[in-house]
C-alpha cells in the first residue's frame, strides 16, 4: 500500500472516532439535561394575572354597639320599684312606660299640702300675674322703641346712600360734560378765523360751559350735604344703640321683680314643695324618651335600686364598631374612609361602614408599652344591616383602592430595586407541561394580596408562579393550576 493511500486511511479512521465522541458527548449532555429536568422542583403553586380592583386594609376586630346610649336615672332612689315592664334585650319605643316606682306617701304628703295652700294661692297667683303684666309690657316697649329707632337708622343710611348715588352720578355727567367741553374748545380754537363754522363753535362752546358751570354747582351743593347725612346716620345709630341700652333695662327690670318673687320664697315654701313633689311623682313613673333595646338593667320589682342608674337604653338603628388600631397604622386612618363589616352571623356578606371617630391617644388607664393600638370607631352604614348589639365583628378599613389595574399576587414578583423585578410566566406546552418565560414588570400599588403590574409583558389571564423555587427561563415543569 502506497504511502498517500495510508495517509487517507488515518484521516478516515480518526474522523469515524470524531462522529463517535461526539455522540456520546451529546447523548450525554441530554442524560445530563433530562437528570437536570427530573430534579427540578416541581412547583404547582402558581396564580393569574387578573385585572381587578386593589385595595389595601388595616383590620382589627371589636364588638357591634350603639353610639347613642341613653341612661335612665332614679330621681329618688330611696324608692322600691312597684312594677317593672322590661328586661335585658327588650324593645322598646319613646313612651313606653319602663317601670313604676311606689309613690304612695308621695301622693298622701302632696294632697295634705294642696290643701294647706289654697288660702294663699289666691293673693299670691295675683302678684305673680301683675309681675307678668309688668314683664310682658317692658318686653312690648322694648321692642316698640328698637323697632322705632332701627326704623330711622333704616331711613338716614337710605337718604345717605341715595345721596352718594346721586354724587357719583352728578360726577360722571360733570366729567362728561367737562369733556366735551375740551373737545368743543379744541373744535373752536382749530377753526382759522372767517371759517363759516367758526362762531356756530364758539356758541356750542359757550352752551357746553354754562351747562359745566351749572353741573359743578350742583355738584358742590350736594358734596357740601353730605357730611350732614353722614352725622344723621351716625345719631341714629346712637339713637337705636340708646333704644336698645333703655329697653333692656326696661325688660331688666321687669325681669328682676320675677326673680326677686322666686327667690323671695322660702325653699320650705308650699308652692315650691309642692312643685317638687309633683315632678316626683311624675317621675316615679319612668318614661322611655326614645326607642331603643335595653342591654343593661339594674333594678328588679319589689327593690330599691343600689345606685342611680337603673337601665340603659342603646339605639339600635345608629350602629358603632369600636376596636383597636395597630400603631403602624393608625397615621393612615382618617375620619370618613371607607370600612368594610363582617360577622360569623352575617356569614360572607359585607356591610359597608365608616370611620367616625379616631382616639388618637391611648387612654391614661392602658399600660405605657400597651401594644393594643388606638380605639377607632366604625358606624355601620346600612340601617337594615340585621346587626345586633353585643355581636363580634371583623372590620376593614379601605385605606387605598386602585379600580380595573392589572395585577399578579404579590408572592410572584421576584427580583429588587437595583436589580429590577420580574416574574416567571408559565406558558402551556404538550403533555400538562409548562415552559417558564421570565418576564421584567415594573410595581405600582401594592393591594393586600395583589400587586399593581404598570409595565412589562404580561396579559390578563397569564399563568405566573407564586412559588418559583428552582426554576428558570426555559425549563420545561409540571404545574397544577387552579381554576380561575
Amino acid at each position: 500500500m502506497s504511502k498517500g493511500k495510508k495517509i487517507v486511511k488515518r484521516i478516515v479512521i480518526l474522523l469515524i472516532i470524531l462522529l463517535i465522541i461526539c455522540g456520546i458527548v451529546l447523548f450525554v449532555r441530554s442524560a445530563i439535561r433530562g437528570a437536570t429536568q427530573s430534579i427540578i422542583t416541581r412547583s404547582d403553586t402558581c396564580g393569574f394575572v387578573k385585572r381587578q380592583d386593589l385595595t389595601s386594609y388595616s383590620s382589627f376586630s371589636g364588638q357591634i354597639s350603639s353610639s347613642d346610649k341613653l341612661m335612665v336615672t332614679a330621681t329618688d332612689p330611696t324608692l322600691k320599684v312597684s312594677k317593672l315592664n322590661v328586661k335585658v334585650g327588650d324593645s322598646v319605643k319613646a313612651g313606653d312606660i319602663l317601670c313604676e316606682f311606689d309613690s304612695k306617701k308621695l301622693k298622701e304628703k302632696y294632697d295634705k299640702m294642696v290643701k294647706n295652700s289654697e288660702k294663699v294661692q289666691g293673693a299670691s297667683q295675683h302678684s305673680h300675674d301683675l309681675i307678668v303684666r309688668n314683664y310682658d309690657k317692658a318686653k312690648s316697649e322694648r321692642e316698640t322703641m328698637i323697632s322705632k329707632a332701627q326704623s330711622a337708622y333704616n331711613t338716614a343710611v337710605s337718604k345717605r346712600d341715595s345721596a352718594y348715588e346721586e354724587f357719583n352720578r352728578m360726577i360722571d355727567e360733570y366729567n362728561d360734560l367737562y369733556g366735551r367741553q375740551i373737545d368743543a374748545y379744541n373744535a373752536w380754537a382749530n377753526t382759522e378765523d372767517g371759517a363759516h363754522d367758526k362762531e356756530y363753535k364758539r356758541q356750542v362752546l359757550d352752551d357746553l360751559s354754562k351747562e359745566c358751570a351749572l353741573a359743578e354747582k350742583n355738584l358742590n351743593a350736594l358734596e357740601s350735604s353730605l357730611p350732614d347725612l353722614d352725622s344723621a346716620v351716625s345719631a341714629a345709630n346712637e339713637a337705636y344703640s340708646a333704644a336698645v341700652e333703655k329697653g333692656d333695662e326696661l325688660l331688666q327690670s321687669a325681669q328682676d321683680a320675677l326673680d326677686d318673687e322666686k327667690y323671695s320664697l322660702d325653699d320650705d315654701s308650699d308652692d315650691s314643695q309642692l312643685e317638687e313633689l309633683r315632678e316626683k311623682i311624675e317621675k316615679c313613673t319612668v318614661i322611655a324618651e326614645r326607642d331603643g333595646v335595653v342591654t343593661e338593667l339594674n333594678i328588679s320589682e319589689g327593690s330599691v335600686p343600689e345606685s342611680g342608674n337603673i337601665m340603659t337604653i342603646e339605639n339600635t338603628t345608629d350602629l358603632i364598631v369600636s376596636g383597636k388600631v395597630s400603631e403602624a397604622d393608625i397615621l393612615k386612618v382618617n375620619e370618613g374612609m371607607e370600612a368594610e363589616i363582617k360577622t360569623s352571623a352575617t356569614e360572607d356578606r359585607i356591610i359597608k361602614g365608616r370611620v367616625k371617630r379616631i382616639e388618637k391617644i391611648i387612654s391614661s388607664g392602658q399600660a405605657k408599652y400597651d401594644t393594643g393600638g388606638y380605639t377607632v370607631e366604625v358606624s355601620v352604614e346600612e340601617k337594615d344591616s340585621g346587626l345586633l348589639i353585643g355581636m363580634s365583628a371583623s372590620v376593614k378599613i379601605i385605606l387605598d383602592r386602585r379600580d380595573n389595574v392589572l395585577s399578579v399576587p404579590y408572592n410572584a414578583i421576584r427580583g429588587g430595586e437595583n436589580e429590577g423585578y420580574f416574574i416567571y410566566v408559565a406558558i402551556p406546552q404538550e403533555n400538562d407541561m409548562y415552559s417558564i418565560s421570565k418576564r421584567k414588570v415594573s410595581k405600582g400599588f401594592e393591594g393586600d394580596f395583589y400587586t399593581e403590574i404598570i409595565s412589562g409583558d404580561i396579559d390578563d389571564g397569564d399563568i405566573v408562579l407564586t412559588d418559583p423555587m428552582g426554576v428558570s427561563e426555559g425549563d420545561l415543569i409540571p404545574l397544577s393550576v387552579p381554576e380561575e
